[in-house]
């Protein structure tokens, strides 16, 4: 078989190869569609609170709007970590993807890189997915606690 055919064999098959990670970052951009969503749920909520906040007088009312617009700024830290995390571990599957067209190209050995950068973007995910179930978890707890429902509980 000629080299030039051989060749592009071989680009086939990193190609191939490097069709999974692409699948990764779609369902990585899936994630960040969902941690945006859930971001700017809480920025309408905290600044609908901040303006009742300054135009209340009552100061029983107030410190329970202060209380919930502390649990929305934890809510928001651990939706931050989930995003940054998330955004992280897409640039190591994109670069897992570039190197893999690299090491063909170059001839060069680059599996220990690879496979290092594809732990890390999968360590960042799995620290993604945590910080989105502790922000559910707090919204759970908040809603539990009654700040969302506290009109409905009393009859």
């Amino acid at each position: 078989m000629e080299t030039s055919a051989l060749q592009i064999l071989t680009m086939a098959k990193v190609i191939q190869t490097a069709v999974a990670p692409v699948f990764l970052i779609t369902g990585i951009a899936a994630t960040l569609g969902v941690l945006s969503n859930r971001l700017a749920r809480i920025v309408d909520r905290a600044r609908l609170l901040d303006k009742r906040i300054k135009r209340l007088q009552d100061e029983a009312e107030m410190q329970e709007l202060q209380r919930e617009m502390r649990a929305l700024l934890k809510r928001s830290r651990f939706i931050h970590v989930a995003f940054s995390a998330s955004v992280l571990s897409a640039l190591l599957v994109c670069s897992v993807v570039m190197m893999l067209f690299i090491s063909h190209l170059h001839t060069m050995d680059l599996g220990i890189t690879i496979a290092s950068c594809f732990i890390a973007a999968m360590a960042l995910l799995i620290a993604a997915f945590f910080a989105l179930l502790g922000e559910i978890f707090l919204a759970t707890r908040s809603m539990r606690r009654g700040m969302i429902f506290a009109d409905f509980t009393q009859d």
